[in-house]
């Protein structure tokens, strides 16, 4: 998720762990600690687009780092503030890493909980990476507890409020998932389509429309389904995957390294350059504005020096400026 949601998680976490001991430094000292697994961002501009790809996430969202982290700190901060004892401050850290890591697994991006015996990600993929109705009850939780005094009362009903309905929201897009699962799955039958796998995630910013991908021999459907659709059909675009355009370079160490972030949901395509472009299904296309090859998530090869390949991110890059009115018009339904 975004720093802001999990800056706010963490308030909320800080203040009902250790607010009546600290004060309002719980909050500061929960917004730390659940911020603490995107430390990876600090490595990736030495790093190659392709090398930070598959850090971020990595090994700092990994389930050894944050219990091997939470411990470290804890025994740190116990020896230095008598105010919370050691088991407090593993609650504190405990719960404000682990809950990073849980909450980005939710996402289509992923999180490597077994780094380093395990290249595996979980992807969930329930939540979009920013959802303002998922943050907005924490961001109003995490202002009232800034402005209320420390020790009052309502402190604890302020927290456990933006909690709850944070929690009962995220609830909701686990039911949207295993709603639009569903559909999808009926519209492969209706549609008499041969997918070999597939996988649905809710668009930018909400989770009332789904993106729908599927892979079939040589390519893949795409397609975009919302829960205020009037009926359950599906429209699919066909993406052709144009392996043989990918195959001759799929040996070099960057292209495999590109490959195994996408998962094999990739697309390849040349751009103006006649460069190969590796494209990530998994965050979608630009559908809803009308244009279903623009992708979001795309990286250019071009050829280098020493017979390897530069890789070149365009990711969120000409967005038309229209994007967010198709959007909405198209959460409406059709």
């Amino acid at each position: 998720m975004d720093s802001i949601t999990h800056v706010v998680l963490g308030m909320a976490e800080g203040e009902l762990i250790a607010g009546k001991k600290l004060g309002k430094k719980a909050m500061l000292w929960g917004a730390i600690a659940n911020s603490v697994p995107d430390i990876d961002v600090l490595f990736t501009p030495f790093l190659s687009s392709d090398q930070g790809l598959l850090v971020h996430r990595g090994i700092t969202h990994s389930i050894l780092f944050a219990f091997l982290f939470s411990l470290a700190a804890a025994w740190f901060f116990s020896h230095r503030n008598s105010k919370l004892d050691f088991t407090g401050w593993l609650a504190l850290w405990g719960c404000g890493m682990f809950s990073h890591i849980l909450l980005d697994s939710f996402t289509n991006y992923g999180t490597g909980w077994f780094e380093p015996f395990s290249h595996t990600r979980v992807i969930i993929n329930n939540i979009f990476v920013a959802d303002p109705f998922y943050t907005s009850p924490l961001t109003v939780s995490a202002i009232a507890l800034l402005l209320i005094k420390k020790y009052e009362p309502s402190r604890t009903k302020w927290a456990t409020g933006g909690l709850i309905l944070s929690l009962v929201y995220l609830g909701y897009t686990f039911f949207n998932k295993v709603s639009i699962d569903a559909v999808a799955e009926k519209n492969f039958t209706h549609q008499k389509m041969e997918v070999k796998r597939y996988m649905t995630a809710p668009t930018p910013l909400n989770n009332f429309l789904w993106y729908v991908l599927a892979q079939s021999d040589d390519g893949f459907y795409t397609g975009l389904y919302s829960v205020f659709d009037k009926d359950d059909s599906i429209s699919f675009h066909f993406i052709p995957q144009n392996e043989q355009l990918v195959s001759p370079i799929s040996s070099d160490e960057k292209v495999k390294r590109l490959i195994r972030f996408t998962q094999g949901w990739y697309c390849a395509t040349l751009d103006s350059d006649q460069n190969v472009t590796l494209n990530d299904l998994r965050f979608g296309t630009m559908g809803f504005a009308g244009d279903e090859e623009k992708y979001v998530f795309s990286y250019s090869l071009a050829p280098d020096s020493s017979n390897g390949f530069l890789v070149h991110s365009s990711r969120f890059r000409s967005i038309p400026a229209n994007a967010f009115g198709k959007l909405i018009e198209r959460i409406e339904g059709k």
